[in-house]
């Protein structure tokens, strides 16, 4: 798996946050169908934002950090800007980033042939 960091453009940020809501919906009624159709949404909505991709491991690190600081956070998709400047030095307090499992598969080849 994978974590992908999307900085959201002003122009798209209602309808990812629509979308996030039912995603985050779908989630919680693990209704999978759904979390797949906004997932996808989602990807397409943010394909002409900058964005980064983030191992589990490296995506747990970059947690771990927030936590040390703010123990009671919680990842919940959408992320203020001033906590990600770890992986985008120039993002600003007013900016909102996407923070979105992707399976790891996402756009790769197959490295065997």
């Amino acid at each position: 798996m994978k974590i992908r960091f999307s900085i959201i453009s002003p122009d798209i940020l209602a309808q990812v946050r629509s979308t996030v809501d039912l995603l985050s919906h779908s989630v919680e009624s693990g209704n999978m169908d759904v979390v797949d159709i906004a997932t996808d949404k989602l990807l397409v909505l943010t394909a002409g934002c900058h964005s980064i991709e983030l191992s589990e491991k490296e995506w747990r690190v970059f947690l771990d950090a927030i936590r040390s600081k703010n123990p009671a956070f919680q990842s919940n998709y959408l992320l203020p800007g001033e906590i990600c400047t770890s992986i985008f030095p120039t993002v600003t307090a007013t900016d909102c980033v996407l923070e979105l499992p992707i399976d790891g598969d996402e756009g790769e080849g197959d490295a065997s042939v």
